[in-house]
């Protein structure tokens, strides 16, 4: 299976994810915000991010592009409940730079387990 990573600076949704995608036998790390996130996934082989669109000091946005501009190829999940925002607002811009897909908040089970499956599957198999 493969090694997730799970950006947001809600510790009761990264539990939430970790339990998630856990049981379907994925192993999965935890990163309170981008820059822990570009931290471990510096550290780290990561198969896929899942990366919260507003996080304190390095945000989603910003996580995306420093990960785009470096060359990195790692698929990536944008999530988002929108804050004071419209959800749609926030996630747009993730794709324009470099995010695969975007869900929004609340995540359900079933949704995120079948979206990380198809970007995982995706990203191993890019001609399909």
């Amino acid at each position: 299976m493969a090694k997730i990573l799970i950006a947001d600076d809600d510790p009761i949704l990264r539990l939430t994810v970790c339990e998630f995608l856990g049981a379907v036998g994925h192993t999965v790390l935890e990163a309170a915000d981008g820059r822990e996130a570009l931290d471990l996934i510096a550290a780290v082989v990561v198969d896929l991010l899942i990366v919260d669109m507003l996080m304190p000091n390095v945000d989603g946005l910003e996580t995306i592009m420093a990960l785009r501009a470096a060359g990195s190829t790692i698929p990536i999940v944008a999530i988002s409940s929108g804050g004071r925002m419209e959800r749609s607002i926030l996630l747009r811009p993730a794709v324009v730079f470099g995010a695969d897909v975007t869900l929004p908040k609340p995540l359900l089970r079933d949704t995120l387990v079948s979206t990380v499956e198809a970007a995982l599957t995706k990203a191993r198999n890019p001609a399909s």
